[in-house]
Parts: C-alpha cells; structure tokens; sequence
C-alpha cells in the first residue's frame, strides 16, 4: 500500500500553545529581552526546522538581535535565513565577550556537552530541557520528558522552548533565501550543462544518516529514465554532499544521459541551496536535501522508511510523503538488520504514477 498523504505535517499535527506549568521568562526576568543568543544544532535537517522559531520572534519582536553559534555543518544553513543578525562557528565563539544586558541564550541541543559549553562561557540566562543530568548547566530547565510523550513535531521542540520565554509564537514555514551571486553561479553552470530553461528536477538519493534512511541507487536510477523518457523538456539535477557522492555517480553512470547532471558533492551548502531553488521539482529521502526543498517553497515527493514523517517530515505543506508502511517501521535504525523492506517494497513501479501527475500538474504552469 501506497500512503501519499496531501497534507502538510502541520496540518496533521498542530503545534501547542506552551503548557499550563511553563510561563514565559518575561514572569522572571521582568521583559522581553532584546538580544537573543542560541546555540544551533548539527544537522541541515534540524537546522531548518529550528528556524520557523526563530522567524516567529523576529516578526513578533522586531528589535531582537538574534546571534547564533553554529556547527561547520549547519553555519550556512542559519546564515541563509533572513531573521538570523550573526552567525559564529563553534569554534571561533571561544573567548569572545556576551552582552549580558537584557539578553537570553537558547540551548537547541540535548547534549550535555552543549549546556556545559554555554555554563563554562557564561552565556547569559541558558535555556534548555532538562536531559543527562544536565539541568544545574542551564539557569531553566523545561520538561524534556513532558514534550517527548506528546510525540509532536520535531519543530515543537523548539517553539517550545522559546515559548518559556517570549509567550506564544506565532506558527510560520521554514524560510531560506539564497543570495543572489550565488543564484547567478547556479545559471551559470545550468547555461553551462545546457540546461537553462528545461524543467528540473532535483534527486537527492543520499543521507547522512545512514544506509536505512536510502531509496536504492537502482531504484532513483529507474525512476530518473521514467522521467526523462516521459518528456525530453525535462532535466535532472543530482544533488549529493561529500560523503554521499557515491550515489550519485552510480545513478549517473547507470542512466548516461545528456539531460542528467551530477554536482557530485562539489558545492557548498550556499551554492547547492542556489541552485536548488532553481529547480521545479525535489525527490529526495528524508534528509537535509529534503528540508532545504521545503524551506524554498518547492514542491516534491520525500521517500520514508525507517524514521517517522509525522516526528521529522518537511514543512511548508508542498511535499507528498511516499512509504510502504510495514510492521517495523519507524525503527530510526541507522542500518537495518533484516532485508530494508521499508524502502525495497516501495518500488519504482508503485511511486512512478504519483511522481507523474505531480509533474504533469507542474508542467502545465511552468
């Protein structure tokens, strides 16, 4: 069975209003504060679903500077968005001065680790759930446990947590905007690739997760000669990092065709956002890839397995979920340990007919 829901995750899960016994700081520290300093998280995936909340508190408190301390993995990822003032590597942040007047700082992470940054670096006023004995880190700690159990939306995690402080936020979409240099480089190498003007469609087959997370190779293969055989207008954009690149060069070598390129991991997060938002279409597993496409405002399709699309899916309401839904999963494994039959009974043969009337209903506005 094919489960292609319409929905948008929001609409089939609604975030909360903040529970009755967490009020906001402004109880506590007497007002709002205006600079708000927040320790990011490490995945691209995470990353974009942290930012509707801090979207919510730009626009319902203008004045808030809003720094953020980031992992060389996500640092673009807050550097793209437009309510972010200044972005810090982890590394660099050591031994610079807070301004501690007024300010707040917001723990995104779990870790212990990253409380016991933020206490060693005086950050001021720390935010966080309670999580690994860590709460005598934080100067609040909110109920980790409670917010678990509701089994909500990955993005409520953090509207939660601002919540505590600034009130009710307002609900929003992730948003990213790509510069626009970087947007010329990407119609540059699209003139270059003889593809400027077609309809493309954006493959993401890899994620950083893990093995159990992937469609097979074999499988996007068969799917992206369906596409292009469907119409000649049509190109195809294989998008990969580093680590993953092997994916796409096997799909690449496989299929051969002129229409079909590869940025074989060859673009900074910047660069691969850009030409992203250039393409019409995104097919991807549930990955980073997956929620960069959101962000944009991209329709697609988001191949799901081994991990829950009503805990992690894309927001912004334009993305079909495609699984096969089989007693072991969700499992969240990183490998799975008998024959992946989440991702191997989700065949090219059953998705193809969905993936063909989105595109066709596509193509006849482009």
């Amino acid at each position: 069975m094919l489960n292609v829901p319409s929905l948008s995750v929001k609409d089939k899960n609604p975030v909360p209003r903040p529970s009755d016994n967490v009020s906001p700081m402004t109880s506590v520290f007497g007002k709002i504060p205006d600079r708000l300093y927040v320790y990011g998280v490490n995945w691209i995936g995470d990353a974009v679903l942290s930012l509707p909340t801090l979207q919510a508190i730009r626009r319902q408190f203008p004045e808030t500077f809003i720094s953020v301390l980031a992992s060389t993995q996500t640092v673009d990822v807050y550097g793209l968005s437009p309510v972010v003032d200044e972005v810090f590597p982890v590394l660099s942040r050591s031994g610079k001065a807070f301004s501690k007047e007024n300010a707040v700082s917001l723990c995104f992470p779990l870790s212990f680790r990253s409380a016991w940054i933020l206490w060693k670096g005086g950050w001021p006023n720390r935010i966080g759930y309670a999580f690994e004995g860590r709460s005598l880190l934080l100067s609040r700690a909110l109920d980790y446990a409670g917010w678990k159990m509701k089994g909500q939306h990955q993005s409520t995690y953090y509207r939660e947590l601002a919540e505590s402080v600034y009130g009710p936020l307002a609900e929003s979409d992730p948003v990213l905007s790509a510069p626009p240099e970087e947007r010329e480089k990407a119609r540059k190498f699209l003139r270059d690739q003889h593809l400027e003007g077609r309809f493309l469609v954006a493959v993401n087959p890899g994620a950083y997760y893990g093995a159990a997370k992937m469609w097979p190779s074999g499988f996007y293969a068969d799917l992206v000669r369906r596409i292009l055989d469907d119409d000649p207008d049509i190109g195809v954009v294989l998008f990969s990092g580093e680590k993953d690149r092997w994916v796409t060069r096997d799909i690449a070598a496989s299929v051969s065709a002129s229409r079909v390129v590869s940025i074989d991991g060859a673009l900074k997060l910047p660069e691969s956002v850009a030409l992203l938002s250039l393409c019409h279409y995104v097919l991807s597993n549930d990955s980073g890839m997956m929620h960069l496409g959101g962000a944009l405002g991209l329709p697609g399709a988001a191949l799901f397995g081994p991990t829950d699309p009503v805990a992690t899916g894309p927001m912004g309401g334009r993305t079909r979920i495609l699984r096969h839904p089989v007693r072991c999963s969700p499992c969240f494994l990183r490998y799975c340990p008998i024959d992946h039959r989440c991702m191997l009974f989700l065949t090219p043969d059953l998705i193809w007919p969905t993936i063909r009337e989105d595109l066709d209903n596509l193509r006849r506005t482009h």
